[in-house]
């Protein structure tokens, strides 16, 4: 963004040098990164005047001249330009300057004849495209001052990188608000003065706004009789120093009217927009605008155009038409300022290719209540300079007015934030300087009300930025941070998961991470029944909701490594799962063990079986082991993921903290898992972190021996023996520990029955145990499984 320092100071008092107002542009974040002086180059180039005239003695084309440039006499000058005469008033360029390109002015003979400087064209100044004559100035200019003084010239320029969410600062008055803002002074806003005549606008236009999500507001006004022609010099000094060339006054006061108040404007031919009607809408898929480069180009309904009934006339906020462009026979003339949807004028314009002022404004997003005012500041302009008359009143169609945000700050948080304790008048008068409203909520928090141009501002840390930059950052003094040195204490859940991956580790199972994202559907395919969270705005189909559960992600990294002929798998991830809350989600630390084809084949294990739901069972066990959970029960469970009679949930309580079990057959169709059977597990470890063993007590070794003795138990095969092995646990306190080692169903016990053989280990840890004791607890057990569960000792 380029600001002229000239045309600056016209709505702020500058009393700083250039070195001063580049560091104060940059300490308040609008990065000054060039600083471009105009008319360094033209030192030495002064007014003169035309005293003498006569021809080169030796040749037709030049002529001999003596100029007077404000000296006791003229100098000589030898001049081939065809259009000047006697008493013109010129440009010179005098024995010594030095001008764009390098070219140095020096005492030279031409034909024999000396010449003492250079009467000068607009390209030897660089100051335009007409090189067929020299600059003929008005007979007022006063001879012997320095041409870039009477010509304006003497502006510095600053390049500044505006960021991309202040567009307010794209802008002269913008900057100045800034400037004023950090300096505490006034911004002198320009005065829009016109008289309406009692013509109606909408007598000669109309405007409809179709689109009206694309389309928020839509300004329009009507200027009659107006005088296309050249602008006046102030106005093209004006253009020009932006890097633009002028082209008409209508179109330099739109340009002027932007670069002042940030608000892209287009003037329309009025004759040539049919019956004066003007319709924002949708472009039609194949029509075509030629645009005012030139170009032909094909638009589809993802652009917003502005059209009459006919067609369209042109691109919305970013270029107008060639159909309905201001001419030199212009007479009457529709001014458009409107705001359009950021977002599809960025779209609109990559799409197209095409990259102008307007449009690089209208894709950061204008100030929609700064419209009427730029629109009146315009017509003003317009009025004075082509001479129109403004007739009465404004089309303005508003569908949607902004709210404004209303932004609570805390002293006692902003000192906080800052580092320093700042005086409440001085924070109260930098909010007042940059326009910001302000309630007071208590004693230490204010409502602070950002003005609508202000966008970017809508958190209390947006407040704490503008409050230091206008503060100076140089103002806040570097202190060092008191800083407690004591070791932390790790988070809990931290601590958990930490634990839970060093398990996995050391049970060898194979770590994996996945992202948290996962398609939709796999709601259906998990069969999951309460809500989930999509995404608003998810990068991909595969990635539209927080996941519920960890299975999903274990059984396609299952799927992935099947298909690239990996047959052992064994894999977990400890990660957390999202289920919806009141305002922000709920998150749940997990684990879960995927399991699938076999061990690798290897010497000494030639002929590995299967991994099956006692594979699973036992991580699940060691698992819950190096957990420190000890007291906890398994049971059948019907869930709909896992195969009936082949999964269990783990319960502690009333509490169920896990389900592992073989995959439902119809998930892994769905999932398209082929040839392996699949054994999940998961397990929620926040539920689990309750039940642990925190602290470990070691127990002296036992030095009385154990006692080992093996039953075979005949029952009916739907008891569950899981149940039975917990009744026998809690017989005596001489049992420490009970296996089953084989359970047998065929033909040599009765039909409907299985044979379950139990390992029973009992130790005194005060005495060696007697064949009195062990007989005593081996009899309470037959007795209780022959009570309880109908069993019987294999005969």
């Amino acid at each position: 963004m380029l600001i002229s320092l000239d045309w600056l100071k016209q709505y702020v008092d500058i009393k700083e040098n250039i070195k001063e107002l580049d560091n104060a542009l940059t300490m308040i974040g609008q990065e000054v990164e060039a600083i471009d002086i105009q008319g360094k180059d033209l030192e030495r180039v002064v007014i003169g005047e035309i005293v003498e005239y006569d021809r080169h003695p030796n040749s037709d084309r030049l002529t001999l001249l003596k100029v007077n440039v404000g000296e006791a006499e003229p100098i000589q000058i030898v001049c081939g330009a065809p259009n000047h005469k006697l008493g013109d008033k010129v440009v010179v360029a005098r024995i010594g300057a030095v001008l764009p390109g390098n070219f140095k002015i020096k005492k030279s003979k031409i034909r024999d004849v000396e010449s003492f400087g250079m009467l000068c064209s607009e390209v030897e100044l660089g100051l335009g495209e007409n090189g067929d004559g020299i600059i003929i100035l008005p007979q007022d200019a006063p001879v012997g001052e320095e041409y870039r003084k009477y010509a304006g010239l003497d502006d510095v320029i600053f390049e500044l990188e505006i960021t991309p969410n202040r567009p307010d600062c794209l802008s002269h008055i913008g900057i100045a608000r800034e400037i004023a803002a950090y300096y505490g002074r006034k911004v002198k806003y320009p005065v829009a003065n016109f008289t309406e005549t009692i013509e109606s606008t909408t007598k000669f236009a109309k405007v409809n706004i179709e689109d009206k999500e694309r389309c928020k507001r839509y300004m329009g006004r009507v200027i009659t009789n107006v005088k296309v022609g050249e602008s006046p010099e102030w106005l093209k000094k004006r253009i020009r120093a932006m890097g633009m060339h002028p082209i008409n006054n209508i179109v330099d006061i739109t340009n002027f009217v932007m670069f002042e108040y940030n608000q892209p404007m287009h003037a329309f031919d009025l004759d040539k927009v049919k019956n004066g009607s003007v319709v924002v809408r949708a472009a039609k898929p194949g029509e075509k605008i030629i645009t005012l480069d030139g170009v032909e180009r094909e638009l589809n309904n993802e652009e917003l155009v502005i059209a009459d009934e006919e067609r369209p006339i042109a691109i919305a906020g970013i270029i107008g038409g060639v159909e309905s462009e201001i001419t030199a026979e212009t007479k009457n003339i529709f001014l458009e300022v409107a705001y359009f949807e950021p977002s599809n004028i960025r779209k609109t314009a990559r799409r197209l290719g095409i990259i102008t002022e307007s449009s690089y404004r209208n894709e950061r997003g204008m100030d929609i209540e700064g419209i009427e005012e730029a629109s009146e500041r315009a017509v003003a302009l317009i009025a004075e300079i082509a001479g129109g008359e403004v007739l009465d009143g404004a089309i303005d169609r508003y569908i949607e007015k902004p709210k404004k945000c209303e932004i609570p700050l805390s002293f006692e948080k902003l000192n906080k934030f800052v580092g320093k304790e700042l005086p409440e008048d001085v924070v109260g008068k930098i909010l007042s300087n940059l326009g910001f409203g302000i309630k007071t909520l208590s004693q230490d928090t204010l409502v602070v009300i950002p003005p609508v141009y202000r966008g970017d501002l809508t958190r209390t840390a947006d407040i704490y930025e503008e409050i230091i930059r206008m503060y100076g950052f140089d103002n806040i003094e570097a202190i060092m941070p008191v800083e407690d040195i004591r070791a932390g204490v790790r988070e809990a859940s931290v601590e958990l998961a930490d634990d839970a991956r060093k398990i996995i580790r050391e049970v060898g199972l194979q770590e994996v991470v996945n992202y948290s994202f996962i398609p939709s559907n796999v709601v259906d395919i998990l069969n999951i029944k309460d809500p989930v969270i999509p995404i608003s705005n998810p990068l991909s189909e595969d990635m539209a909701i927080l996941r519920p559960t960890l299975i999903w992600s274990l059984l396609a990294n299952i799927r992935d490594n099947i298909n690239r002929n990996q047959f052992d798998l064994r894999l977990a991830e400890v990660s957390r799962v999202f289920t919806p809350a009141d305002e922000l989600a709920n998150e749940e630390l997990r684990i879960c063990i995927g399991l699938a084809g076999r061990p690798e084949r290897t010497l000494w294990n030639p002929k590995p079986e299967s991994y099956d739901f006692y594979t699973i069972k036992g991580y699940v066990e060691k698992v819950m082991e190096y957990l420190g959970v000890t007291k906890y029960r398994l049971s059948r469970t019907e869930n709909p993921n896992f195969h009936p009679g082949r999964s269990a949930e783990i319960s502690i309580g009333n509490e169920v903290v896990g389900v592992f079990g073989e995959i439902h057959p119809d998930v892994q169709e769905k999932m398209d898992i082929k040839r392996e059977r699949v054994y999940i597990a998961e397990l929620d470890l926040a539920k689990l972190d309750k039940y642990r063993k925190k602290t470990i007590k070691y127990e002296r070794i036992v030095k009385y021996p154990e006692v080992t003795r093996d039953l075979a138990i005949v029952l009916d095969r739907d008891v569950l023996v899981g149940d039975m092995v917990e009744s026998i646990k809690k017989i005596s306190s001489l049992i420490e520990k009970v296996d089953i080692f084989d359970v047998y169903e065929g033909d040599k016990i009765d039909s409907g029955k299985k044979s379950v053989a139990i390992s029973i280990v009992l130790r005194d840890k005060e005495k060696t145990l007697d064949e009195k004791q062990i007989n005593d607890v081996v009899e309470k057990v037959l007795n209780m499984i022959a009570k309880e569960y109908k069993g019987e000792i294999r005969k």
